[in-house]
């Protein structure tokens, strides 16, 4: 028997046609929530015994459920009731993780992107990587076991470190890339059927894109060290080793010196400040950029020269940032977004006084603290679109 005397369910791509018209039947589904089989017809373009074998197996399969029937659901009064499908968003889990400097964040959605719940772990900045790798098992390991589940459907982890499109980090001559960023692809593959790890800052901008930021612009990280998320034309740039964005060439514009973030300089200009004499309501213990910024504004002599200087510094960052790469706006991102406007206005004067740069917009992020792991979570999710149906 030759393959054109074969079963269509056995010649060959019949097994890619049957995924294909599930794929459409299930992201019909997913993005207009219940729907008859007529509306998965009409969305999909397939025959009513397609849809509806499809559909069984889906169900089957736990990637979609039967809904409440159209008369039920009040939009029905005569006939037979129309079978309703919906995604079955409680039947996989998808995870966000922020391996940061300081704290390491699990954020965990249903497959409609749905926050459920987050769970942090605090860790020594200076930590070895097999010692945040055995924290973040630690983590996974405990969520994992609380709700009963063996695997993640998809995990992404978001890094302050380059890197490239297999999930690795280059050589940092000092180490610390490859302590943020420890293999996570090997280490953590047991706990998810899809993985995958980016920088903090492209995620920080995958982040604004899904929160309607569009053209050319940079999501600008600016707590200890600054990276940048480049989008250019719509498009995420990575770059050779996933390079793109990375600020070291600021070591060699005047006035900034180097890549050392902006509550990190707070910090640090304040204390030697403080140890040389200078008279200021600021205090040595729990000293951290908020307090700069909070005295700032009741008038502190000091704290309002950081200020100044942290604003200049802005200035000059953004105008080789945005000029070089043509952007039209430098989003300000992290934890110090909700309390940057001062120094938004002294970067804004300083560019207004170059009519080149005038127009670069500066504005601070509104997604908060957590931008890169709302990145992360929106990535994991795009990974399952883009996959299933695969077995769970």
């Amino acid at each position: 028997m030759n393959s054109s005397d074969a079963p269509i369910a056995q010649q060959p791509g019949a097994h890619q046609l049957r995924r294909s018209n599930s794929r459409k039947i299930l992201h019909a589904a997913w993005d207009q929530g219940p729907v008859t089989a007529s509306e998965l017809i009409e969305a999909t373009g397939l025959t009513r015994a397609t849809v509806l074998n499809q559909a069984k197996e889906l169900v089957a399969a736990g990637w979609l459920r039967e809904a409440a029937d159209t008369r039920s659901a009040g939009e029905y009064s005569k006939g037979r009731p129309a079978l309703r499908y919906e995604l079955d968003d409680s039947s996989g889990l998808i995870a966000g993780l922020d391996a940061g400097q300081h704290r390491i964040t699990l954020a965990l959605a249903d497959l409609t992107g749905a926050e459920l719940l987050r769970e942090e772990v605090r860790t020594d900045p200076e930590a070895g990587a097999e010692q945040r790798i055995t924290a973040v098992i630690g983590l996974l390991q405990r969520t994992l076991g609380s709700l009963g589940v063996q695997r993640f459907a998809a995990l992404v982890i978001a890094v302050p470190a380059p890197v490239d499109s297999a999930g690795r980090s280059p050589e940092h001559p000092e180490g610390f890339w490859q302590r943020m960023n420890p293999n996570w692809i090997t280490a953590l593959e047991p706990y998810a059927q899809l993985l995958a790890v980016d920088n903090d800052a492209n995620l920080a901008a995958v982040a604004e894109m899904r929160a309607g930021a569009s053209g050319s612009f940079a999501a600008l990280m600016v707590g200890e060290r600054l990276g940048a998320g480049i989008v250019v034309d719509g498009a995420l740039l990575r770059g050779g080793q996933g390079f793109a964005g990375e600020m070291r060439a600021l070591s060699y514009v005047s006035g900034v010196g180097n890549a050392l973030g902006l509550g990190y300089l707070a910090r640090k200009e304040a204390r030697e400040a403080l140890e040389n004499g200078r008279v200021s309501t600021l205090r040595r213990e729990g000293l951290d950029a908020r307090q700069v910024f909070r005295v700032a504004a009741a008038g502190d002599l000091l704290a309002g020269e950081i200020l100044e200087s942290l604003g200049e510094r802005l200035a000059r960052i953004a105008a080789v940032t945005a000029g070089f790469l043509g952007l039209e706006r430098i989003v300000l991102c992290g934890a110090m977004a909700e309390y940057l406007d001062p120094v938004l206005c002294i970067a804004h004067r300083e560019l207004a006084k170059d009519p080149e740069l005038a127009a670069v917009q500066l504005a601070a992020s509104s997604l908060g603290a957590d931008v890169a792991l709302k990145g992360a979570l929106a990535n994991a999710l795009d990974l399952v679109r883009r996959a299933a149906p695969f077995a769970k």
